[in-house]
């Protein structure tokens, strides 16, 4: 089973899922719809204190995957169902983690800003934010860029 398939299997019936997730196109909404899916989510786990810092990192990670991993991905004419773009969001008894996932094989990297440039910020925000983040191969292709925020 994949990873994919494994998190989809998750039990969605329960009262507060420890996973929960949602696909995202990369269209001009997905970054609001995807801070607020973590905000109601977040607000159902009763984790309201982590929710500003969880959209910021929610929105930088799609932000990034949409630049790079899909655009990438679309470009080499192999768009298809399965490489979607994701949220997941996780949780235990002491930390949250949040989850994007894309198409692209390729390793997300922190780059210096220009001066007065708009890009190259992204990852050092997440990296601000979060106790720890990284990235990990997602099945056969694509990655899936996490970020993790202490509960207490």
């Amino acid at each position: 089973m994949t990873s994919a398939a494994a998190l989809a299997s998750c039990p969605a019936e329960s009262q507060s899922p420890a996973v929960t997730g949602c696909p995202l196109n990369p269209s001009p909404d997905a970054a609001s719809r995807a801070r607020s899916f973590t905000r109601h989510t977040l607000a159902s786990w009763n984790l309201d204190a982590l929710s500003a810092d969880a959209e910021i990192i929610v929105s930088e990670l799609l932000a990034n995957a949409v630049r790079h991993g899909w655009t990438d991905h679309a470009q080499s004419g192999s768009c298809d169902e399965a490489a979607r773009l994701w949220l997941w969001l996780l949780r235990d008894a002491d930390s949250f983690m949040c989850v994007v996932t894309d198409p692209s094989d390729l390793a997300p990297a922190c780059r210096q800003p220009e001066q007065g440039g708009e890009d190259g910020r992204g990852l050092h925000v997440v990296h601000a934010l979060s106790d720890h983040w990284g990235w990990s191969p997602f099945g056969s292709q694509g990655k899936a860029v996490w970020a993790i925020l202490s509960c207490d």
